[in-house]
């Protein structure tokens, strides 16, 4: 959450301000308020609903509330947050801050990312040591474009890839990261680019060892020679070599050089030893070479810490990595029919039962199997503890999901950034591509450059700043929003809209006194009078295929959540 906030002032309750008699008002406040805003808050998250009861017992969620309300309960549980996690104390297999807020962030929510693209159009290429079909890749319909086995002398193409091995674990997961669709968590736990294609390389040997550098050697080189026929225009690896770079381009790092002259923009995992060596093909100059980012399942960047990756010197002695992304606390699937997911699903069911069905299950065959004759023998509350320590050790965090670590998840995470970026701008080259993560990465305080490279992937921006690139739909214009001296300018981008407003607190959450010009296909612009002095709110309101969507501004970093799982924009009006 922005650091501004914090002096955002609370609304105060008042009964109703209005004098029209056909006006629409707040059920919770009693404020005059549109009622189409009021429909956009409808059945608010639960903790969002809580805090707005706080005060106003009789408000039911379906009501709706105004923004004014909405902000309200934002501010609460801003306040209600302890400085230090409560995970322990509740349980949770991840860092909470609230008794309230107990849930895992998911990846385009803590990364910000721009809503607008994702990845439709673009193919990934995923180098891995196995794959599996997952329903979060192949439902509704099926983006996988090919599964190709390099474990041989010849890569060799096998469409039947559906039993699961334990080679298929780290491939699943560093492919759902970038672009799963979270099908089995109705979209929750989905990527940010969960509208691309793959192509999916099973790389290793036939021998079962471990990954070295002339297997992926052959699992590239297969990327370069089909790269035209299935148009692939993202490579992640998430995997390592043998030999630390010591300056001098290895025979991978040439292949990754190769890649990229032809236009491919190559990602790469740089590892999680917390040491100053580089292997290829991270230390490839051309590679984006992805360091970890620990953001404690927070949005608040004062608890942000540097995750243990590695640092150093690639070939012609360039610094790795470029940036660092989430590699702790990352929600991705687990491998159907495994004793951990099987597990998973079990110890789901029975956290999730009633005492009475609870009762019921505990006196099972597979409860006996599962359990010691010790634990059966406990209360209720001792057992359910117990089956929550369980879910802690093995990660669980849904009945089909973990959460998964190492910078292998922190790699298909910038994928994905890297796939909504060609969306938007398919002119962009691989250099441009590099130059604008670079420049729009957020460093950390207190982190030495050498570690994180030029700090934490801006997800936001950097697709912004692709549209504003050369043949892009937004070249020349300014990020949004912008500050003038007299005015306040506003951009949004959506070709899909019909409609698009900006609506804030300067004027009392009209929707219609600041309607945007479509100035090109997609492009919305336009201009407010600049507001009095203070911290504004404001969010865009969209008419988009005869619905209507309350959005944040994509580009504007300030925000706050506004119970949708979406945010409210923030912006400061200084003197």
């Amino acid at each position: 959450m922005s650091a501004l906030f914090k002096s955002f002032p609370l609304s105060p309750r008042r009964a109703g301000d209005a004098s029209l008699a056909d006006a629409a008002f707040c059920p919770r406040c009693g404020r005059r308020a549109d009622a189409t805003l009021l429909e956009q808050s409808q059945n608010l998250e639960p903790h969002f609903a809580r805090a707005l009861q706080t005060q106003a017992p009789h408000w039911k969620p379906a009501q709706g509330a105004c923004p004014r309300c909405v902000l309200d309960a934002a501010a609460l549980l801003h306040q209600q947050r302890r400085a230090e996690s409560i995970q322990h104390e509740l349980q949770l297999p991840y860092p909470v801050y609230s008794r309230a807020e107990t849930a895992l962030l998911t990846t385009p929510y803590r990364m910000h990312a721009y809503p607008q693209f994702t990845g439709r159009g673009v193919v990934m290429a995923f180098l891995d040591s196995g794959f599996y079909p997952h329903p979060d890749l192949t439902k509704p319909y099926n983006r996988i474009l090919t599964h190709v086995d390099a474990t041989g002398k010849t890569p060799i193409e096998r469409p039947n890839f559906r039993s699961p091995t334990l080679t298929s674990w780290h491939g699943l997961m560093t492919s759902c990261v970038a672009a799963g669709n979270g099908f089995l968590s109705d979209g929750k736990f989905r990527g940010i680019a969960y509208n691309a294609r793959l192509a999916l390389v099973k790389t290793g040997n036939r021998r079962g060892h471990a990954i070295h550098e002339n297997d992926i050697y052959r699992a590239l080189y297969w990327v370069i020679q089909q790269q035209h026929h299935y148009n692939i225009r993202v490579v992640n690896l998430s995997v390592g070599g043998d030999i630390p770079s010591d300056g001098a381009l290895g025979v991978l790092d040439e292949l990754v050089e190769e890649a990229s002259a032809r236009g491919m923009v190559v990602v790469c995992a740089i590892g999680n030893d917390n040491v100053e060596r580089v292997v290829p093909p991270a230390s490839a100059p051309s590679a984006i070479a992805v360091g970890g980012l620990d953001d404690r399942n927070s949005l608040e960047r004062a608890r942000y810490h540097l995750y243990h990756s590695n640092y150093g010197h690639g070939g012609r002695a360039v610094s790795k990595p470029d940036v660092i992304a989430p590699a702790v606390w990352v929600p991705a699937p687990m491998l159907p029919r495994t004793w951990v997911y099987n597990e998973g699903q079990y110890l789901w069911k029975l956290l999730h039962a009633s005492d009475a069905e609870l009762q019921k299950l505990l006196q099972t065959r597979k409860a006996e199997n599962t359990f010691k004759k010790e634990t059966l023998n406990l209360a209720l509350d001792e057992i359910r503890r117990a089956i929550r320590a369980r879910m802690i050790e093995q990660k669980y965090i849904h009945a089909h999901y973990q959460h998964a670590d190492g910078t292998s998840m922190a790699a298909p995470i910038v994928a994905a950034v890297v796939a909504q970026m060609f969306e938007a701008n398919p002119t962009l080259t691989p250099a441009q591509v590099e130059t604008i993560l670079k420049e729009t990465a957020r460093p950390l305080e207190h982190v030495s450059r050498a570690q994180q490279g030029y700090g934490v992937l801006n997800a936001a921006h950097a697709v912004a700043q692709a549209l504003r690139a050369p043949h892009g739909a937004l070249a020349n214009l300014p990020l949004s929003p912008r500050v003038h001296s007299d005015a306040i300018e506003f951009i949004y981008y959506d070709v899909k809209a019909q409609r698009v407003a900006v609506v804030g607190d300067w004027n009392g959450w009209k929707t219609h006194a600041h309607r945007l010009h479509e100035r090109a296909p997609g492009v919305w612009h336009g201009t407010i009078p600049r507001p009095p002095r203070g911290l504004r709110a404001y969010k865009f309101l969209v008419e988009r295929e005869n619905q209507m969507l309350w959005r944040g501004d994509p580009e504007n970093l300030e925000r706050v959540e506004d119970g949708k799982g979406d945010f409210f924009s923030l912006l400061e009006i200084r003197e």
